[in-house]
């Protein structure tokens, strides 16, 4: 039974190492995909930044010019304001998986902490049942040596009286 019970724990601690590793796993991979939405971040503000300087180079020329250039720079600022509202909205969308990966890197850590009081539980326990099944071991023991020297004894009582 108590080899059943070891067996079992080392199974036990082997699904949690299990489960480490893979929460570990998917944390590496949830760091892996918050570096590439930065990466993606970066190269839009750089791309937003020539774009904006790109655009005051035409506001400047289209004031030197007559109402036709007047209209095609109403039509860029029309181009604009849609491009300021899907980066506006790229923006928000990227700040919201950062909030998305953030709580799930929190859930992994409160998991992982969890998993770590559970391993620390586990340990303590296996140590119990350990120091219990020694102390029983020479218990049985000092049994067993009581029980040997009262035959003894019986056996020479015996032998004794024949």
């Amino acid at each position: 039974m108590t080899t059943e019970r070891l067996e079992r724990i080392e199974n036990d601690l082997e699904t949690l190492k299990d489960i480490l590793l893979s929460t570990a796993r998917y944390a590496e991979s949830a760091n892996r995909g918050l570096d590439r939405v930065a990466t993606h971040l970066d190269q839009t503000d750089t791309q937003v930044a020539m774009l904006a300087e790109k655009v005051d180079e035409f506001v400047s020329e289209s004031r030197r010019t007559n109402d036709r250039q007047d209209e095609a720079l109403r039509q860029s600022s029309e181009n604009l304001s849609q491009l300021s509202s899907r980066v506006d909205e790229f923006i928000f969308q990227a700040q919201r998986l950062f909030n998305q990966q953030a709580e799930i890197s929190q859930q992994a850590l409160g998991r992982i902490d969890r998993l770590e009081a559970i391993v620390e539980r586990l340990d303590r326990n296996f140590e119990a049942q350990q120091s219990q099944a020694h102390e029983f071991q020479r218990s049985a023991n000092a049994a067993l040596e009581r029980i040997d020297r009262i035959l003894d004894y019986l056996l020479r009582q015996q032998g004794g009286n024949s």
